[in-house]
């Protein structure tokens, strides 16, 4: 926000009306359209007050004027020219996207992680951002982030999921990729597993039967 003052030198013959007119108004507009003075009040000073305009684009810092211009019955005050003054409006806007920590834990058993990405800012051109898990045995992408079950007993093992992104904006089209680190929590163990014997075993020959079944899938017989 910018602040200026208008007063006059000499009391006028008749009214003086300044119109007040930026050359911008998405980048700053003027707190009132008109000043008028009058034989009563030619020597108070009356403030404009300029607002600069969030537009919400990472456009830079963009320069814009506002004119004073003139107008009266008062033939020395019609004669005089046009004041401008320059401005600046500052950009806060950022060409970036935010990856959030991912929440919840993935497990072999299918529970599932999230994460949020947002822009900040407006783009100019639609911004895609493509979301791709760099070990998709460990963990796919949806929407969210599911472990995936290997029944393999290899540990919690880390990976990571890219977000990349293209774009018709430049600024958003330069940006790198970001990763988010995940961890597939393991749910298989080493072992095997033994049952309870079935059957009598008689010496006449009756049977008794067990069954033997492992506990993951093995790398080797």
């Amino acid at each position: 926000m910018a602040t200026f003052t208008v007063v006059l030198g000499s009391e006028p013959f008749a009214d003086v009306v300044f119109d007040i007119l930026s050359s911008d108004v998405t980048e700053g507009a003027v707190s009132v359209p008109t000043l008028t003075f009058t034989a009563g009040d030619w020597d108070v000073p009356q403030t404009v007050t300029v607002t600069g305009q969030d537009d919400f684009q990472d456009d830079g810092d963009v320069a814009y004027n506002v004119t004073v211009a003139v107008s009266s019955g008062d033939a020395k005050y019609a004669a005089l020219a046009s004041q401008t003054a320059g401005l600046v409006n500052e950009d806060d806007d950022v060409s970036r996207f935010v990856v959030s920590t991912a929440s919840g834990n993935k497990t072999e058993a299918g529970a599932t992680a999230t994460f949020t990405v947002v822009l900040g800012s407006e783009p100019f051109a639609d911004v895609v951002l493509d979301v791709s898990s760099l070990d998709v045995t460990e963990g796919k992408v949806n929407h969210s982030v599911p472990g995936q079950d290997d029944f393999h007993d290899d540990g919690d093992v880390a990976y990571n999921v890219t977000v990349a992104v293209s774009s018709g904006d430049a600024k958003y089209a330069a940006l790198a990729s970001q990763t988010a680190g995940l961890v597939n929590e393991d749910d298989d163990v080493s072992r095997f597993v033994v049952s309870t014997a079935s059957g009598n075993k008689t010496e006449a020959g009756a049977t008794a039967t067990f069954t033997v079944v492992l506990g993951s899938e093995p790398f080797a017989d």
